[in-house]
């Protein structure tokens, strides 16, 4: 993934007369759509959708504490000719882990589990590194992703064959497991290395629902869309209307191919079945990345935890908490981890923090900010802010007729860093007026 090229100066100075927009925390930003000035960032994010050749795309700007601008283009759902809107739904991919992350955390304000302890004591099973069985593996390694489990080759059968097959979680981590593979756990010690995984989310989730006694989805909809005033859930099934939900795609053989979410001729229906019980499998409502969220309600998210965990006079978190959360957890130091080619070069609890390292992890140039990526099926997804400045960028497309490829200059990918120097100047613009 990457960004800031080498823009066109003049792009640069046409930009820096973008308009001043006003509004309320979570509301609809006010704008004028006759004004020049709106005009000129529209201009520019249309550029940026069509070089890059999307079939969607949603950016929500935060300045100064609030959601200033809002933009939409394209297409949720080319079958219905159904158009990209403020209300439009998308899975989200690994922006969940910040969600599934905030879940945990409640628990921890609350005194419920402890993060340092081995997370054996929250399961009903033994879960052990089996190279290193003796170092216990915490809440706090998997939260960061350095608890020496790796994406193996037995997760992607699991994952397929877990629903249908009513299976436990711990058929995945065992060596004795009916998908067990030996790839699952890395050489090295829980707490020793990152490696950025999925997997490991449903070991959370199972936490979460043996201590909250709900299940998950249940759950966040309760203490956190709620309280957000979210339309957010990781249940698709209780996303109304269906027409919001976009479909993601993929650009094959000179046509679009909808890969998940395709909602033309079905509803969609609950992962769970029946007789699923608490902690049997976390990974059944997606926490590492089937979140369905608008970006104005990640917008919202992310406003909630510059705000120190609270939201319109609502605590979600405790400002402790959300200083744990968005801390560092991991720090390159040269060894330490897979930085996915400079782009995850510290992490928190859930979160990626951005370090600005030259030729690596920049969104903006003069803020290190913190948040998530996603992508998947076609999809790409950005939600990062930061705290100091109040400032925060949304960024989603449902697809590409282009195959993604990292930018010049970063980490990020080009469309990632076209979008991010096209709103940049803008974002600049309004924290100046």
């Amino acid at each position: 993934m990457k960004i800031f090229k080498s823009a066109q100066k003049t792009i640069l100075a046409v930009m820096l007369l973008g308009t001043i927009f006003s509004c309320e925390q979570n509301e609809k930003p006010v704008t004028n759509e006759n004004s020049a000035e709106n005009n000129t960032i529209e201009k520019a994010l249309d550029s940026v959708f069509k070089k890059n050749e999307l079939m969607g795309m949603s950016v929500v700007l935060i300045t100064n504490g609030e959601i200033s601008y809002q933009y939409q283009q394209g297409l949720a759902n080319e079958a219905k000719n159904t158009s990209i809107t403020e209300e439009t739904i998308y899975r989200v991919a690994s922006i969940s882990k910040s969600i599934t992350a905030t879940a945990l955390m409640q628990l921890w304000d609350e005194g419920k589990v402890n993060l340092d302890i081995d997370v054996s004591n929250y399961l009903s099973w033994k879960l052990v590194h089996p190279k290193h069985p003796n170092t216990p593996i915490t809440l706090r390694h998997l939260l960061s992703h350095q608890s020496g489990i790796r994406d193996g080759s037995g997760y992607g059968k699991f994952s397929k064959d877990m629903i249908s097959e009513k299976l436990h979680i711990q058929e995945l981590f065992t060596e004795d497991g009916a998908y067990f593979s030996e790839d699952l756990f890395a050489d090295h010690q829980p707490g020793a290395y990152f490696s950025y995984t999925n997997c490991t989310w449903g070991i959370i989730v199972s936490v979460i629902e043996n201590i909250s006694k709900q299940r998950f989805d249940d759950y966040c909809r309760e203490r956190i869309f709620g309280p957000l005033q979210m339309k957010s859930d990781f249940n698709v099934e209780k996303i109304e209307p269906v027409s919001s939900i976009a479909a993601l795609y993929r650009f094959e053989n000179n046509k679009w191919i909808p890969q998940v979410d395709d909602y033309t001729d079905t509803k969609p229906t609950s992962r769970a079945y029946p007789s699923y019980q608490l902690g049997q499998n976390g990974l059944l409502f997606g926490p590492q990345g089937s979140l369905r969220s608008s970006a104005e309600d990640l917008a919202t998210f992310a406003l909630m935890l510059m705000n120190n965990g609270t939201f319109k006079e609502k605590e979600v978190l405790k400002k402790e908490t959300v200083a744990e959360m968005l801390g560092s957890q991991w720090l390159y130091n040269g060894d330490n981890g897979d930085t996915w080619e400079n782009f995850f070069l510290s992490y928190g609890l859930g979160m990626h923090q951005i370090t600005n390292k030259e030729g690596g992890d920049i969104i903006f140039p003069d803020r290190k900010m913190v948040g998530h990526p996603g992508i998947a099926y076609g999809l790409l997804s950005d939600m990062y802010f930061d705290s100091k400045s109040k400032s925060g960028i949304v960024f989603i497309t449902n697809g590409s007729k282009k195959e993604y490829q990292y930018g010049k200059k970063t980490s990020f990918y080009q469309v990632e860093e076209d979008l991010f120097y096209a709103i940049y100047p803008f974002l600049k613009n309004l924290e100046t007026n």
